[in-house]
């Protein structure tokens, strides 16, 4: 399984406070996916999402692979 990465916007709030409370420490995380354009990405992309990746900016897997990393990293 692929370690997940998420951006985490500052004062974010939980969707449901119920469910925010039953799970402790992860309210921060639910807080971030209720954000508008905020979603999970996996660290590590598949095969599959570096192939597409490449085809689609005309480029080889291994500058995908360094775009891709880079995008994650620089998050605002």
């Amino acid at each position: 399984m692929n370690a997940i990465s998420m951006s985490l916007m500052k004062k974010s709030q939980p969707c449901d406070a119920d469910l925010a409370a039953s799970l402790g420490t992860s309210v921060t995380a639910m807080g971030a996916l209720c954000e508008p354009g905020q979603t999970m990405v996996p660290l590590k992309p598949s095969a599959t999402m570096l192939a597409a990746g490449a085809r689609a900016g005309g480029v080889s897997v291994e500058v995908a692979w360094k775009i891709y990393q880079t995008m994650i990293h620089h998050v605002d």
